[in-house]
């Protein structure tokens, strides 16, 4: 009841319950972009650009409201005193499309959310407002400085409010007044800069696919300058909900919650065949007492009430501890594997403790009711004369039955198991193109203290020459942007070849580095040479590029000594001087792609850098230097805004999210179900040795050895597990394909996954038997042929 209590919290925050305080959202839609591949349409995403939402907004006739929004992390305060504040910059009809009213103040209107540059304001989520204000009503109308600009609070959102997603929040400004100064002037324009989410309301009485359609023409009338390719893009009309909408970008973790609360009531449906067993025994021990009170004139219904109601409060006092596990144990999962997901919800959870009553009563029915509907059809006169022995018949192959129940389930779901640790395993193992264990990423944001680019590049190569030589530090460089977290993509012209292929995965995409960045990361070489301090403004323009790039442009050749222009606009052809293995840009499971490195002191136009990529000596941990790298870089700028130092394993992480979640719910489920399989065959064997004792008695006094009474106790547990362990593997091979899209590189047939599963519960089931088998050799002859 824990378990599943603790899995429905989950399943219902991620897949079932709209996000706090929106009301009426099953109205509000999400939309998701597929794009043309050359193998079909692409999977949906739910990125798209700015410019493609201002042509859903202003050219469609089916929403109340349309609205974008893009998030990111914001610095509140200057200095020292620099905190980092999570913010959504949201377009005006964000706050009317959702129709949350404000528990302070009030929201921005569409009227402050205009180009250039809108008006600043800020609305302060309800918890941030308490954790960094004090909870002072005295807040609204006060300036706050983020990202070096004054913002002016006008209102604070309810307790539990997050947005359209669930992620927690601390901020909300209008796009306007502040993208511009996040993103550069072309971020309305460029139909590239695809990173903000879409949503709307729709009209009442629309229907949904002539909706969708609406969509369709605007965003595909906005893209007819790029015919091959982004004019066939198709948007999607999806759930709020963004677990429930293929392509949003939140993982897979709804959907492998929503195996775990599958597994969690097969575990529950475990222990109930357990209880089952259990109450059963106990029944046919009370044989005399239920014959005596049927005797006396109890009604059989009265009886069975009785015996139902101590059923039910078994149940009661296992739900009174399973709420203890699910509030507990919830928070530390939720915690542990969850951390990025809002768990805050308004008033007390009915949907839950309605559940755990249900199931309560559903353990006590199915886990009393069967066995005492046995136990009041006692023969009366039978029982009275003291008839307490039957071996084998109903009772015997209902015990067994479920002894079988439980062992096919619990193979099922050690292959699960299995299964996702062996997806794990090879995620972990998975050559990636960056090193992640000894990385610090660093991140400023300069524009908030009015640097130009310029000035922002100096910034960055004196903090790369300060941070080079701090003991600890193997190698150390600067990037405009980096894997996993963003990138940008350009055409290129390749002299000689007319015409680039253009791989599933699009591009070709570019990073902007400086040397040593690319030893920072980890990048492996495999021909030519990564860029040293000679390669500089005024030098050679070079490249280094990726193998799939080489293969692609340069099939069977030597890329090493070719050039390239970097883009449609470069003047000049660069150089290839090396090639390194394949990076991931931006998933774990991505089409492929071209993938190229050029230095940002050789670009047309000055580019800054957006990290510093830090790579500590072996044996020293990356959090062991986040202080010192502060203190410099402070001493460059003590007016420095917030300073974001992370391990680089913190930014893949949520892209592992699902398979550890999956690992880590699948084994503690099997192991549990494992233990209570195995506690299940042991009370089936060992209340069979107990009936058994005068067949005992009389085949040891036959001359039956010791070992032969253990062999025939225990061939009778093995055979029952054996059977189990059929069914539970043909089972898996009948649903496992509705797994295969949560496992990476594993079948859901896997044959050693399939072979240990069965191994370890024919191992358990040997042990279990052993026990009765050994009390099997202890009955003594003359006492079991004198008890007959």
């Amino acid at each position: 009841i824990g378990a599943n209590a603790t899995m429905f919290s989950i399943v219902d925050r991620l897949l079932l319950r709209p996000p706090e305080q929106v009301p009426h959202a099953d109205q509000i839609r999400r939309i998701t972009v597929a794009r043309m591949l050359q193998s079909g349409l692409s999977d949906p995403w739910d990125a798209i650009s700015f410019a493609a939402f201002l042509d859903m907004r202003d050219q469609t006739s089916s929403y109340l409201q349309v609205a974008a929004q893009t998030e990111q992390t914001m610095s509140l305060g200057l200095g020292a005193e620099a905190r980092p504040a999570r913010a959504v910059l949201a377009s005006g009809q964000y706050f009317p499309m959702l129709g949350t009213r404000p528990y302070l103040g009030r929201f921005f209107a569409e009227t402050e959310d205009r180009p250039p540059d809108g008006t600043p304001v800020v609305v302060l989520s309800h918890e941030f407002w308490r954790s960094a204000f004090g909870g002072r009503r005295e807040i609204l109308g006060e300036p706050v400085r983020l990202n070096g600009r004054i913002f002016e609070v006008i209102g604070v959102a309810p307790r539990g409010f997050t947005g359209v997603n669930l992620n927690p929040i601390d901020v909300w400004v209008p796009v306007y007044s502040a993208a511009r100064y996040e993103y550069g002037d072309e971020w309305a324009t460029n139909r590239g800069y695809q990173m903000f989410n879409a949503f709307v309301r729709l009209k009442p009485g629309v229907n949904e696919a002539l909706a969708a359609e609406d969509a369709k023409r605007a965003y595909q009338g906005g893209h007819e300058e790029n015919r091959r390719y982004e004019r066939l893009a198709v948007p999607y009309l999806g759930s709020l909900i963004a677990a429930r909408t293929p392509g949003a970008s939140v993982g897979s973790e709804g959907q492998v919650a929503a195996w775990l609360l599958g597994v969690a009531g097969i575990v529950l449906l475990i222990a109930c065949a357990n209880v089952a067993n259990l109450v059963l025994a106990r029944g046919f021990r009370r044989r005399a007492e239920i014959a005596l009170r049927l005797a006396i004139g109890v009604s059989r219904p009265r009886l069975l009430r009785m015996l139902l109601a101590e059923s039910l409060v078994m149940a009661i006092a296992g739900a009174g501890v399973g709420l203890m596990i699910a509030k507990w144990g919830g928070q530390l999962l939720r915690s542990t594997l969850l951390p990025d997901t809002s768990w805050d919800i308004v008033g007390p959870d009915w949907r839950l403790l309605l559940l755990t009553v249900g199931l309560t009563t559903l353990a006590a029915i199915i886990g009393g009711l069967l066995p005492l509907l046995r136990a009041t059809r006692t023969d009366v006169a039978a029982a009275l004369h003291g008839g307490n022995r039957q071996v084998g018949g109903a009772p015997l192959r209902l015990r067994t039955g479920l002894l079988l129940v439980q062992t096919t389930l619990c193979t099922a779901l050690l292959v699960g198991a299995g299964l996702f640790l062996r997806s794990l395993d090879r995620v972990n193992g998975l050559d990636l193109g960056v090193e992640l264990d000894r990385v610090l990423l660093v991140s400023v944001d300069l524009k908030a203290i009015g640097l130009s680019e310029e000035e922002q590049l100096r910034f960055y190569q004196e903090a790369q020459r300060r941070v080079t030589v701090v003991p600890g530090v193997e190698a150390a460089g600067s990037s405009y942007c980096a894997p996993f977290l963003c990138n940008a993509g350009s055409p290129i012209r390749v002299p000689g070849v007319d015409s680039i292929p253009r791989l599933d995965g699009g591009g070709p995409y570019f990073f902007y580095v400086t040397p040593g960045a690319l030893e920072a990361y980890g990048a492996r070489l495999v021909r030519g040479r990564l860029f040293n301090e000679g390669d500089r403004a005024g030098s050679q323009p070079v490249a280094v590029i990726t193998e799939r790039m080489a293969r692609v442009i340069w099939p069977g050749q030597d890329p090493i000594g070719k050039c390239y222009y970097a883009d449609s606009e470069d003047p000049v052809c660069r150089e290839v001087i090396g090639v390194v293995a394949d990076l991931h840009r931006q998933a774990i499971i991505e089409p492929p792609f071209m993938l190229h490195f050029t230095l940002v002191d050789q670009q047309a136009s000055v580019t800054a850098p957006s990290h510093l990529v830090v790579r500590t000596a072996a044996g020293r941990s990356p959090e062991s230097l986040t202080d010192v790298i502060r203190r410099e870089l402070q001493a460059i700028r003590p007016d420095l805004p917030y300073m974001q130092i992370r391990p680089y394993e913190e930014v893949v992480s949520p892209h592992l999210r699902s398979w550890r979640l999956g690992a880590m719910m699948f084994a503690l489920f099997a192991g549990l179900s494992l233990v209570m399989a195995a506690v299940g065959l042991y009370g089936v064997l060992s209340y069979l040795v107990t009936q058994r004792t005068a067949e005992l008695g009389v085949r040891a006094a036959l001359g039956a050895t010791p070992s032969q009474l253990v062999q025939m106790i225990v061939r009778s547990g093995l055979a029952a597990a054996l059977a189990g362990v059929l069914l539970g593997l043909l089972l898996v091979v009948l649903v496992g394909n509705r797994l295969a899209n949560l496992l990476f590189e594993t079948s859901p047939r896997e044959p050693l996954v399939l072979l240990a599963a069965g191994a370890v519960i024919l191992t358990v089931a040997l042990l279990a038997s052993l026990i009765p088998g050994w009390r099997a050799t202890r009955v003594d002859p003359i006492s079991a042929l004198r008890a007959e």
